[in-house]
């Protein structure tokens, strides 16, 4: 058997059969005799460009056809009678299998090729199988329940001639998922050219650890390391003066490539600065000092109607998110806390100060705050406090109660144990019908650390109860990996199903998908504070669980710059990164450092310094 592979570059295909056969890799302008080899594959995907056949070589590989022998083109623009549009990118689109192909995969079963490029035919010859077409904003996590138009061709057949619409040859670097079936796709065209089909495929660029050793205590310090180096490699300057850059888009390009999120964040420097100092590692926690300077110095107003409102970003620069707030503060209010570094106490009770002055007569804040709704106004952002409601969501103001809570168990200021216990208080009213931002599952995520430091303030065992009866709800929803699925009942969640916006990861309840983003990831730390606040083991085999979870979920390319990081979406059945990719710039593939690796990295600490003082809890 013996393969021409026309192709301007090396790509996955081309290692892989080189591995395979005896095959001869010449570009197009090299090309001269094709009736020497048994079959043919043009390879377009390795340029966004993709390859326009010259008329010699076109009419050439028109007669090869003609005799019979296999021909595959990826990504041509033209050829017979099929010629195509531009290229378009692909972001929210994922390919639809059109009927059972190959060994894996069946009818309306879904892939993710993530962000491609599509040139769309705009002819198909007579008698074309379509195998696979590309759907916008597809109501499914793995499967549609039935058929679709079939408008957007993307790889189909005709007699002896094989052709994909989109760039694949380096489906390994692209991290296309799920694996099985892209492995069913690249074995379908291996049988097409006559190649036997590899016994197994090499991991691609998403690869996670997948399993756990015995030594649960050298796993989690190599997790921990890890990870502690991915939020290293993003900050914006190495002394960490800067902040940290945000993180990286859900959208991977076909070679490989990610987008990185550039913006600074207050919320993400304040998070990564937290997993920094928590390490006790002295350089790590001079970055964290640095990136605090910066949280509390640029990023906080000083004087003025506004004086401690903290900024939402660099970019967003007159606009206060309270959860945000929380999330950027509650490290320092934690490691004065625990006795770990006071330095900045003071600068978090200035924005926890603000906060309360602002917030409603039940303990609530609304979604946001905006200076500009304030100016050239008759309206003062004090009057925000003479409103009878805030905005009753976990989402947004769980982890601000929290913070609420924390800051008086450092300073015992009681205006801020009242407001923290009145927003929970609020909150646990109106439960399990809170304002459900993405899904129920990630309401009762939310709510757990902040029970906890509700009942560590108050020893009141009403709030000792809601804690519990909110742990036992969330274990409703455990899967056998150790993850939660998200689970929304109703679906009453304002990004269930939402198509150009946030988008939910959810798409049926039971659907075994797990997020990292806004559900999975506040646990670790939420279940460390659990047991802290109760001296319960149940919180302790929680919170090991769990991190047993991430572990196996953290990723472990080595050559990759995303090795240590955990993305949002999770199949918890394959252990991959795959899901709805609708969410306008966080969908499954998204890596955030401060919501999810800090979050998880600082459980993760904390968890190990309190276990490690308590040692009953083995």
């Amino acid at each position: 058997m013996k393969i021409l592979i026309i192709t301007r570059a090396e790509s996955d295909l081309t290692d892989i059969i080189k591995q395979s056969c005896d095959c001869v890799v010449l570009p197009p302008e090299k090309v001269t005799d094709v009736f020497e080899f048994d079959s043919v594959a043009v390879l377009g995907g390795t340029e966004d460009t993709p390859i326009m056949l010259s008329p010699y070589l076109r009419e050439s590989l028109e007669e090869y056809a003609d005799s019979g022998k296999p021909l595959f083109l990826e990504y041509v623009y033209s050829f017979r009678c099929v010629y195509s549009a531009q290229p378009t990118r692909i972001s929210c689109d994922r390919l639809v299998a059109a009927k059972d192909f190959g060994s894996e995969i069946r009818e309306n079963e879904l892939l993710d090729s993530h962000y491609n490029l599509y040139i769309r035919p705009h002819f198909l010859m007579p008698d074309t199988e379509i195998l696979l077409y590309y759907r916008k904003y597809t109501p499914a996590h793995d499967r549609l329940r039935e058929n679709s138009e079939r408008n957007d061709p993307a790889m189909f057949k005709y007699g002896n001639i094989l052709h994909t619409a989109f760039r694949i040859c380096d489906w390994l670097k692209g991290a296309f998922a799920p694996k099985t079936r892209w492995n069913a796709v690249i074995d379908y065209i291996f049988r097409f050219l006559g190649i036997e089909p590899k016994a197994a495929y090499p991991e691609n660029s998403l690869s996670v650890r997948g399993n756990i050793g015995d030594d649960f205590d050298s796993e989690l310090d190599r997790s921990i390391s890890d990870a502690l180096g991915f939020l290293k490699s993003f900050l914006v300057t190495p002394d960490g003066k800067n902040g940290i850059r945000e993180g990286l888009s859900h959208n991977i390009h076909p070679d490989g490539k990610r987008i990185t999120a550039s913006v600074v964040r207050t919320d993400c420097t304040g998070e990564a600065a937290g997993a920094f100092m928590l390490s006790g590692d002295s350089e790590l926690m001079g970055i964290a000092d640095n990136m605090l300077s910066l949280c509390y110095g640029p990023l906080t107003i000083h004087g003025g109607e506004f004086n401690g409102m903290v900024r939402w970003s660099e970019e967003a620069w007159n606009v206060c998110y309270q959860d945000d707030v929380a999330r950027a503060i509650l490290p320092t209010l934690l490691c004065s806390y625990f006795g770990i570094n006071d330095k900045y106490l003071e600068n978090a009770l200035h924005a926890l100060k603000f906060l309360c002055d602002t917030t409603a007569k039940d303990g609530l804040r609304p979604l946001r705050t905006d200076v500009l709704e304030y100016l050239g106004e008759d309206k003062s952002i004090s009057s925000l406090s003479q409103t009878e409601h805030g905005y009753a969501s976990a989402h947004y103001n769980a982890y601000y109660s929290g913070a609420l809570l924390l800051g008086y168990l450092n300073c015992k200021d009681t205006r801020f144990k009242e407001y923290g216990v009145k927003g929970l208080e609020t909150l646990m009213s109106l439960y399990p019908d809170t304002v459900r931002e993405h899904s129920e599952t990630s309401e009762l995520c939310r709510l757990i650390l902040p029970l906890s430091l509700l009942y560590l303030t108050t020893r009141n065992s009403r709030h000792r109860e809601m804690l519990y009866r909110v742990f036992n709800d969330l274990y409703k929803y455990r899967h056998k990996s150790g993850g939660f699925a998200e689970w929304d009942s109703g679906y009453k969640a304002v990004c269930f199903n939402n198509a150009g916006g946030e988008c939910s990861l959810l798409a049926e309840n039971g659907d075994p998908v797990a997020d990292l983003l806004y559900s999975l990831n506040w646990l670790p730390l939420g279940f460390a504070l659990a047991y802290h606040a109760t001296d319960d083991i149940l919180f302790y085999n929680a919170w090991k669980d769990i991190c047993e979870f991430f572990i196996k979920a953290q990723l472990s390319n080595e050559s990759n710059e995303v090795k240590g990081a955990w993305c949002r979406g999770l199949d918890m059945e394959r252990f991959e990164y795959f899901g709805i990719p609708h969410d306008v710039g966080w969908g499954p593939c998204c890596i955030e450092t401060g919501w999810t690796v800090a979050e998880i990295t600082m459980g993760m600490i904390l968890g190990k310094r309190l276990f490690g003082q308590n040692r009953k809890a083995e």
